[in-house]
């Protein structure tokens, strides 16, 4: 499942209240909560930008760059997937995990079943709402394609459709060691997700043509 525009639909009052929620709960004494809760609601509500040559004030949601973004949208869903598991009585996904506004889940509910709880999930909060994929043998989760088999879950590569696998020439002025470091940490990604040794092969040689074509296609 994935939140729909989930930066720019977080109300102020409900990521305000998620925030106090977290620092009541995990209470930190060097810090001054009424500044923290003050701070991020100057950052939400002084929030304005130029376009077209047009200038325009942002009155819902966390403006997308912001440094505090990813955190605040994060505190915001943990608040309220926790009211949400706390007030359903429906059947729940054995599995379920978050990252920001990507969810992934696995359940031996019913379709029936699982369909009652993505609706109750949807209509949970006015501003949120899901958009999902089901499937009994494979999904895909950020970069990740997440098989079911017999022995149990099987992760290799995912790429979204807009992927156009550009990357950093060479030639290009950055420092020697970001250039020197990024096939290794394509082919260190490509490692970790690949489960099977196999698969790491062949996708590490899908890799290599990617790159190739991209010199050939952006020659200096």
């Amino acid at each position: 499942m994935d939140v729909h525009g989930l930066y720019t639909s977080i109300p102020h009052q409900d990521g305000l209240q998620a925030i106090r929620y977290f620092i009541d709960k995990h209470p930190l004494p060097e810090f001054n909560a009424e500044a923290i809760i003050r701070l991020t609601e100057l950052v939400l509500t002084l929030n304005s930008f130029e376009f077209n040559g047009q200038f325009f004030h942002q009155i819902l949601g966390v403006a997308m760059g912001t440094k505090m973004g990813p955190s605040y949208a994060n505190l915001f869903m943990g608040h309220l997937e926790f009211k949400f598991f706390s007030q359903y009585d429906g059947h729940q996904p054995a599995f379920y995990k978050r990252y920001i506004d990507d969810c992934i889940g696995v359940t031996n509910m019913t379709k029936m079943q699982l369909n009652k709880f993505i609706t109750a999930l949807n209509n949970f909060h006015p501003a949120i709402k899901y958009t999902h994929q089901i499937s009994t043998t494979h999904v895909a989760f950020l970069d990740i394609a997440v098989s079911l088999t017999q022995s149990g879950l099987k992760t290799s590569i995912h790429y979204k459709e807009t992927d156009s696998h550009s990357y950093l020439l060479y030639p290009s002025s950055h420092p020697t060691k970001c250039k020197d470091s990024n096939p290794f940490l394509q082919l260190l990604r490509l490692r970790r997700i690949c489960q099977d040794d196999e698969d790491f092969t062949v996708e590490k040689d899908k890799m290599h043509d990617f790159s190739a074509t991209a010199i050939i296609l952006n020659p200096y």
